[in-house]
């Protein structure tokens, strides 16, 4: 259990650092939180399971930090269509040093998205099958759905202030039928054996941390400004409209999606949350 340790301690030390310092070097302030929560909570999945992803193996477990950047890198490009959010870092660093920083940071994003989703489904509340209404899946539906994702995202391209909302969810879009088709763990697969209960976890998996990503940011000199068309005067929580924390749901779907698609290639850690249709 020493990452448990280790992450608690790291995250004792790093959180009022991130909140108080305003000089060069924040965003790795930033990124030591999030370590100190992966390594945390890991350490928490492993002494409730006996297992973890750090525990099944150290590079598998570096993999996912790796395939990390990329992944939210995309959504970066998406912003520049829908103009949804800013970063406001003081002193920052020319280009390079700006990519390097930020990409440290987007690191974290899949490793704490997957690891509280195995929190969660160590209770039973979340472990436990929940039967429930069966998806329809044809085979006509599965080719189709990509074919709606790609219509997505020409429309996000074509009008982003209308269709925003829609970036969150075209991986999902363009990935689940894929891997259903493929035989890989899917949401659709299980919706169409009725099973819920991983769609269920991974969407409170992806409140909690929307939840942590904006509260720990609003104390920092490092911040997320955002457009929302249509919530900017609404109520919020910390710098988000309240409605935005929507969207880390079909965000977390498309997580899942894009973590199975390639998960074979780069030999990422088990994720043990559904099992193949």
């Amino acid at each position: 259990m020493k990452q448990l340790t280790a992450g608690a301690g790291l995250l004792a030390v790093a959180w009022p650092v991130y909140w108080l310092w305003t000089g060069p070097g924040l965003s790795v302030a930033f990124f030591l939180v999030w370590l100190g929560y992966i390594l945390a909570v890991d350490g928490i999945v492993l002494r409730r399971t006996g297992t973890s992803p750090l525990h099944r193996g150290l590079p598998s477990f570096l993999r996912l930090f790796a395939f990390s950047v990329p992944f939210w890198w995309l959504y970066e490009g998406l912003n520049k269509f829908t103009e949804n959010w800013e970063y406001v870092v003081p002193h920052r660093p020319g280009p390079l040093g700006w990519a390097l920083l930020f990409s440290l940071c987007f690191s974290t994003v899949l490793p704490a998205l997957f690891e509280t989703s195995e929190l969660l489904a160590s209770f039973a509340f979340f472990r436990t099958p929940w039967q429930g209404g069966r998806v329809f899946l044809s085979l006509g539906l599965l080719r189709a759905t990509p074919v709606v994702g790609v219509l997505c995202l020409v429309a996000v391209a074509a009008w982003p202030r209308m269709t925003y909302p829609l970036i969150w969810v075209v991986l999902f879009l363009l990935l689940d039928p894929w891997n259903t088709l493929a035989g890989r763990p899917s949401l659709l697969s299980q919706l169409g054996r009725g099973r819920w209960e991983v769609l269920v976890t991974l969407s409170v998996a992806g409140l909690i941390c929307g939840v942590f990503w904006e509260m720990w940011n609003a104390g920092s000199a490092i911040q997320w400004l955002y457009d929302v068309p249509g919530f900017n005067t609404s109520v919020h929580l910390f710098e988000m409209p309240l409605a935005g924390y929507l969207g880390y749901i079909p965000f977390i779907w498309s997580a899942y999606a894009a973590y199975h698609a390639v998960h074979g290639v780069l030999r990422l850690p088990p994720l043990p949350l559904g099992e193949p249709a």
